[in-house]
């Protein structure tokens, strides 16, 4: 074998042998599946590694704070009322990549589901190969809402700057007898003078005149 096809051997060779670096903690209820439907053994075909397989979706949150998964993927029969709370708030308080497998359809679910923040939700029994693109999916759907997400609050944080800012800058005008630009500019020679952003030193305006009122 010649160095160049020795290289590509062993390219492969690796590629076929490589550990997937998604953590992933999995919740199974191996009592409800036939052997051959286990996620576990199929993750482990991809060469997946979890974290944990439990069988009980129960204090899930605590579950995720303590080990930290990058993935939380769920292997059910259906979601229950309790499950899909619990991912709600793992959702508002640690979110993370969620994939749900679930072998049976429930309709009145789906709105739920996506609410509660699930990246996946996969119904019927999938096979192994496909695995890593459902995962790899998931986890790129969430890092994307995330970055949203990320966005859309520092829009709004923005926008409530400005607010205040404007606020301020009002009060320095009726007070004072300042024109629009007179009041900006004394506010932000003020803010310069004092090491403050423009929006602490409205708020320090804003605090004062409502004590003052």
């Amino acid at each position: 074998m010649n160095a160049k096809h020795h290289s590509i051997h062993s390219q492969v060779t690796a590629n076929a042998v490589r550990m997937y670096t998604h953590r992933i903690l999995l919740i199974e209820n191996v009592k409800q599946f036939s052997s051959s439907d286990f996620l576990a053994e199929k993750l482990r075909d991809q060469n997946f590694e979890a974290l944990e397989v439990s069988e009980s979706a129960k204090q899930l949150l605590d579950k995720v704070k303590v080990m930290t998964p990058d993935v939380l993927i769920l292997s059910v029969e259906s979601l229950d009322p309790e499950t899909l709370q619990q991912l709600v708030e793992i959702n508002d308080i640690a979110p993370l990549p969620v994939i749900v497998f679930a072998r049976r359809h429930a309709p009145e679910l789906v709105q739920k589901v996506i609410e509660a923040g699930v990246s996946s939700y996969v119904v019927d029994d999938v096979r192994a190969h496909r695995l890593p693109v459902i995962i790899d999916l998931a986890v790129f759907r969430f890092n994307q809402m995330q970055s949203l997400c990320t966005e859309l609050n520092e829009t709004k944080a923005r926008l409530s700057d400005r607010k205040l800012i404007e606020r301020a800058k009002g009060i320095l005008m009726e007070q004072k007898q300042l024109t629009e630009n007179e009041a900006y500019t004394q506010m932000r020679r003020s803010a310069m003078d004092h090491g403050q952003t423009m929006v602490e030193l409205s708020k320090r305006i804003i605090e004062v005149t409502e004590i003052l009122a």
